[in-house]
């Protein structure tokens, strides 16, 4: 509950009609499944919503938070339980109406944006003038502040547009205690083309690796590197989804790539990067695409004998996007494509060869349209997420994943996806690569819901067999397991709250915050591989 007087106070902030603490229109806000491993589907409810529409009435709700003994948790646009209050107490912050692009900078090639900007506007406005937006795994709906300034950020174009932490240059940021802070070049009154100076730079501590989610402050403006775009302004579309066609413009080939086994597709990935040939590039599991569209159909197939069999073996499938300014510069790619498929005998199935191909996947793979299908299998999903390094140590532990999921699929924990799904892309020139492992479950089936705190420890225990760190310790219990094997990371993270917040006033459990965990919750077979190794 609220007092009167504090929400009279969130009132003051941003007037009446923008803050609510009806129960009803508070329950809007607490449904986060994702990568959530409570069986119940629900966070804990706010105790109020406010909609602030500027960064002075952002300060103005921290500064209320702060006078009343309230917490304060940022929210864009609600993906994952980080997104809502971990607890009693909590004022959500919806920051929906902060809606603009403020600047497109097309000379020096950034744009200046709110929160509540979603990817695939940005790209669609950038993309008018010749340049183009990240977007990360998550697809066109997330934000890109919010990624940007407090989250992961890995795309399929990272391998031509890096990832989310790399992209961010000016920062506009409150500070728990309601104080606003300019990163970069906005700091010293200049523009915003810079993150690291001549102003004050604190890229590290305002994002680190993975991100605070919102546990130190609300981030209301950035400025983000936008890329080379040589294709259409507008790519002319119809329809949504599964049932999109789109003009397949004449500088781009989209090619879906096939080899026989690992030591292929690796050289050919690597090989691929070298010559610089992708500009969106991403491995995925056939069966999975295939799941995404026809999520029924696909249970059929997958228990059918012959059809598993051809879905397997495709497991080695490496989609790219052929982007070029000129014919030449596509013959080259072109050529050099065919001569490294050649050479480590691949097979390509390319959009200019089959239309309906093209039109259906150009602005799915350009745009990341296709990600939230994944949700029509079973409603939720999960991933494991290992610390980025080389395409080897990866798809090493990728394969050693995809037999930890086998055996949970055999005891119906997860659905099945015909085991292996990684969600993989390299970036930085293939010197670095992301992994994710995806898995499928029902969050009405109960018992599937009781063994997602098994799976996980499963999964991540296998990351800490092969040498990787595990990038989901924003789990509150899984931090305090690790952070002693990571250099204490969480204590000085700890630190790093304390100094900016010292009246606790954000909502950092996702940050700092520790949990212990119940270890009878997991199999015998898990707990002992935990204590061997942790």
């Amino acid at each position: 509950m609220i007092s009167d007087e504090a929400y009279k106070g969130l009132e003051r902030a941003v007037g009446a009609e923008n803050v609510s603490r009806e129960p009803a229109v508070l329950d809007g806000y607490v449904w986060q499944t994702l990568m959530n491993e409570d069986p119940e589907v629900w966070v804990p409810r706010p105790v109020a919503v406010c909609l602030p529409a500027s960064t002075e009435e952002v300060q103005a709700v921290v500064r209320a938070c702060n006078q009343h003994g309230l917490r304060f948790k940022a929210f864009s646009t609600g993906w994952g339980p980080w997104a809502g209050p971990s607890g009693e107490g909590v004022v959500s912050i919806d920051l929906r109406r902060m809606d603009r692009i403020l600047e497109i900078d097309e000379k020096n090639m950034y744009a200046v944006v709110e929160p509540y900007i979603c990817g695939a506007l940005l790209q669609a406005e950038a993309m008018k003038v010749g340049l183009n937006a990240h977007i990360i795994g998550a697809g066109p709906a997330y934000s890109p502040l919010a990624s940007a300034t407090s989250m992961q950020g890995m795309g399929w174009d990272s391998v031509y547009m890096s990832h989310s932490s790399r992209n961010v240059l000016g920062v506009e940021w409150v500070l728990p205690d309601g104080e606003l802070l300019r990163l970069g070049a906005p700091g010293s009154g200049l523009d915003w083309f810079s993150g690291d100076g001549p102003g004050p730079s604190l890229r590290g501590i305002m994002r680190g690796n993975n991100g605070a989610l919102g546990g130190l402050g609300v981030f209301t403006k950035v400025a983000l590197k936008l890329y080379n775009w040589p294709g259409p302004a507008r790519v002319a579309s119809e329809g949504t989804v599964s049932d999109a066609c789109a003009e397949m413009p004449a500088n781009i080939d989209l090619c879906i790539c096939f080899f026989p086994d690992r030591g292929s597709f690796t050289e050919a990935a690597y090989r691929v990067c070298e010559n610089e040939l992708s500009y969106n590039y991403v491995r995925v599991s056939p069966g999975g695409l295939l799941y995404c569209f026809t999520p029924h159909l696909f249970g059929k197939m997958a228990a059918a004998g012959g059809m598993r069999k051809v879905l397997e073996s495709m497991n080695y499938c490496l989609m790219l996007a052929l982007v070029a300014s000129s014919e030449g510069e596509m013959e080259f790619k072109e050529r050099t494509l065919d001569a490294i498929l050649g050479e480590n005998r691949g097979y390509c199935i390319r959009s200019r060869d089959c239309e309906p191909l093209g039109s259906l996947l150009v602005m799915n793979f350009l745009r990341a349209s296709i990600i939230p299908l994944v949700f029509r299998m079973g409603g939720v999903f999960g991933a494991a997420l290992a610390g980025d390094d080389t395409m080897d140590a990866q798809l090493g532990w990728s394969e050693s994943a995809a037999e930890i999921k086998r055996k949970w699929i055999s005891r119906g924990a997860i659905l099945d996806d015909i085991i292996a799904n990684p969600f993989l892309l390299p970036y930085d020139d293939n010197n670095l690569c992301h992994c994710e492992e995806i898995f499928l479950y029902d969050p009405r089936n109960r018992s599937q819901s009781e063994q997602l705190s098994s799976i996980n420890a499963d999964l991540m225990l296998s990351m800490v067999e092969h040498c990787l760190e595990p990038l989901m310790s924003v789990v509150p219990h899984v931090r305090k397991m690790l952070s002693p094997i990571m250099g204490d990371f969480n204590h000085w993270q700890r630190k790093i709250s304390k100094a900016l917040d010292p009246r606790g006033a954000a909502d950092d459990l996702f940050y700092d915050g520790e949990a212990d965990f119940d270890l009878s919750l997991l199999g015998e077979d898990i707990r002992e591989k935990l204590q061997r190794l942790l």
